[in-house]
């Protein structure tokens, strides 16, 4: 019961992101992020296998592109995440192949930790995200530990303080593992991300 309701929440929160990007995503022709350049984020990140709800403590720096961006019909990148930290799990959880320093390389793709703008909300201001290649490795009960990998979405309130993300990350590698990973949380960004969303 408790899986197929998890199940229910994530796919709740992608048909409605899906429903935002088709309604509304079209109408923003550029995002203009003022400050600052450098964000950092608190907050906790829920990873639901199916079987275990493990809570963590979550701290995050992502440098933004403090400049008009003009939105595309491909992928439009607004940042990148460039270090985290992961505290105060029941299981060895850390994020994989973050850059070593800011403005770094990560790996394995060059978009790896890329945060790139999906939709916006132009009645209530929020912008939606993805981080895309998010990695995160935990060590559950009886593997060596399993990697997920996927895009991460994430939705910034009009203020630009408050940070939600809700997704489904498939298994990438472990044995004996869950196959996919529900991740949820809430981010408080300080000091606030001031952006502006042009429309047509």
């Amino acid at each position: 019961m408790r899986t197929h309701r998890a199940v229910a929440v994530v796919l709740a929160a992608l048909l409605a992101l899906a429903v935002v990007s088709m309604s509304a995503g079209a109408t923003t022709t550029g995002i203009r992020i003022e400050e600052p350049q450098l964000a950092g984020q608190r907050g906790s990140l829920v990873f639901n296998t199916g079987v275990l709800i493990i809570g963590c403590n979550v701290t995050l720096s992502k440098t933004l592109i403090t400049e008009l961006v003009t939105v595309g019909s491909g992928l439009t990148k607004l940042g990148k995440v460039t270090s985290g930290k992961v505290a105060q799990c029941p299981y060895t959880t850390q994020f994989l192949n973050l850059p070593e320093r800011l403005g770094g390389e990560p790996g394995p793709l060059p978009e790896s930790w890329d945060i790139s703008f999906l939709s916006s909300n132009l009645l209530g201001g929020q912008l939606n995200f993805g981080i895309l290649d998010f990695q995160v490795q935990i060590h559950l009960p009886g593997t060596m530990g399993c990697l997920y990998r996927g895009t991460l979405l994430g939705s910034l309130s009009a203020n630009g303080r408050v940070l939600r993300y809700a997704s489904s990350i498939p298994l990438s590698g472990g044995f004996m593992c869950p196959e996919a990973m529900a991740i949820e949380g809430s981010f408080v960004t300080e000091p606030p991300i001031r952006f502006t969303l042009l429309v047509t």
